[in-house]
Formats: structure tokens, C-alpha cells, sequence
């Protein structure tokens, strides 16, 4: 079976366009896997990094979509939208290694942060935004996955050393979403 593979580096043309949902191999960043580890099976993060993301690819879906917009300048950018990125990005920060070991307060707290983004999101529906970015606002939170899909009870019986699957896979969407927002805010 033959595979594409494209080298990026930073300064490639397709750098910018790279869905930050895949892992990075051999980088500077402690928790990205060796290529030794990558290429083998030492990596304990490859059990989560292999299963299909929906949800993160749906959101990356969303993204391409604004970033096309904001390029073809069909997106009204409203004086607000970029303070109001700014105040949701306060909460979010989402790059969880695929790898990190957990425990039940672990994932209490990781579980705790997504509601917490989710929340922020919600509330900003409110706040003086243009119609784009207020749509874009809807379609994530329909998007995402909500409070129900991810109990945490459960999330802990499915994790084992490793983060559940679910929550994981939450965590990368947002971390997709807080890629988006913070191309908004510095717009």
C-alpha cells in the first residue's frame, strides 16, 4: 500500500493550513513521540492518536470554511469579535498529549476545563459579536460534544492510564477551536 506523505516545515506554503489535530513526530515538545517511538510500539499514545476524531474533523471542517471566508472577504468582522476571542481564549488551552497518564482527578479536572471552554463559548452568544462570528459561535456549540456526552463517571471508567477516548477527542476539537479563535482575535 503506497501512502502520500508531504514534508512541511515552517516556512512551506502549507504550513498555516496543517490541521494542528495530528501529532507532531520527533518535535522540540517533551510529549510528542520520538520517531523511534512512532515508528514503533513504545509510544503509549498511539492507541488514542490512530481512532477517528468526528467531532475534531467536523470542527476542522468549520475552520476551513472561516479561514476560506476570511481570505475571499466574504466574513464581516465586527469591531467585538476580536475582544470577545480574546475572553473565550482566556479559558482555553488544550494540547493534552495523546500519552499523559491519568487518574480519575485528572480527568475530573481535564473534563471540568472542556465545560468550562463549552461555557465561555455559550456566553459569548450573548456578547456584542457581528453575524458571522455569532453563527460560527452556533455551529460550534451544536458541534461539540455537550455536558451529556461527556459524564464524567463515565469518562473515568473508561479511562485507563490513558485519558477515555471521548475525552480526548473533545479536547482536540477545542484545541481546534482555540486554533480558529485565535486567528480571529489578531484580525
Amino acid at each position: 500500500m503506497h501512502c502520500p506523505v508531504e514534508i512541511l516545515w515552517e516556512h512551506s506554503e502549507a504550513w498555516e493550513r496543517i490541521d494542528i489535530d495530528f501529532i507532531q513526530v520527533d518535535s522540540d515538545i517533551s510529549s510528542d513521540p520520538s520517531l523511534a517511538e512512532y515508528a514503533g510500539d513504545d509510544w503509549a499514545g498511539r492507541p488514542l492518536a490512530l481512532q477517528a476524531r468526528p467531532v475534531a474533523r467536523a470542527v476542522a471542517e468549520i475552520e476551513t470554511r472561516v479561514e476560506e471566508a476570511h481570505g475571499d472577504r466574504e466574513w464581516q468582522a465586527a469591531p467585538g469579535d476580536a475582544v470577545v476571542a480574546e475572553w473565550i481564549l482566556e479559558v482555553m488551552d488544550f494540547a493534552p498529549p495523546p500519552g499523559a497518564v491519568v487518574d480519575a482527578a485528572a480527568v475530573r479536572a481535564r473534563v471540568a476545563a472542556v465545560e468550562a471552554a463549552r461555557e465561555r463559548l455559550h456566553q459569548a452568544e450573548a456578547k456584542p459579536v457581528g453575524e458571522d462570528f455569532g453563527a460560527l459561535l452556533k455551529e460550534l456549540l451544536l458541534t461539540l460534544p455537550s455536558a451529556v456526552d461527556l459524564p464524567v463517571e463515565e469518562l473515568i471508567a473508561e479511562s485507563g492510564p490513558l485519558a477515555s477516548s471521548r475525552l480526548w477527542h473533545a479536547e482536540r476539537a477545542l484545541r481546534l477551536v482555540q486554533h480558529l479563535l485565535n486567528h480571529i482575535s489578531i484580525r
